[in-house]
């Protein structure tokens, strides 16, 4: 008869190597899966690119603070996925490298009066 591998009970049905979810979440890498590792996987890696970019937006120099910057894809139709934290923690560094090398650095202001030239105040 066929044992779990991590608490040795006895598998019974369709189960091949856990007799739970609970014994098969001890054998995962939750070291890099929780949510707390994945936050600051996303900073770290969001702030290498600022680093990459030289630090300030492009068009003004602002370089106080990082959550300020965004990456704005200089040809739309090219991007093939947003550079947020959850898509740069979750995505291998060489797709992020290929994606980030179609923006240019803005900070958040800038970005959106190139998105939205008309909408002046008067």
């Amino acid at each position: 008869m066929k044992k779990c591998i991590v608490c040795n009970l006895e598998l019974t049905g369709k189960q091949t190597k856990f007799c739970s979810n609970k014994c098969k979440h001890k054998t995962q890498n939750n070291k890099h899966q929780n949510y707390i590792a994945q936050q600051k996987r996303g900073r770290d890696r969001k702030l290498e690119l600022i680093k990459m970019f030289g630090s300030k937006c492009t068009i003004c120099g602002y370089n106080k603070n990082y959550t300020a910057l965004c990456f704005h894809h200089q040809e739309p139709d090219k991007k093939e996925f947003q550079l947020d934290l959850r898509k740069l923690s979750n995505s291998k560094w060489e797709k992020i490298l290929e994606e980030v090398n179609k923006c240019v650095l803005l900070c958040h202001n800038c970005h959106s009066e190139h998105h939205h030239p008309d909408a002046v105040l008067t």
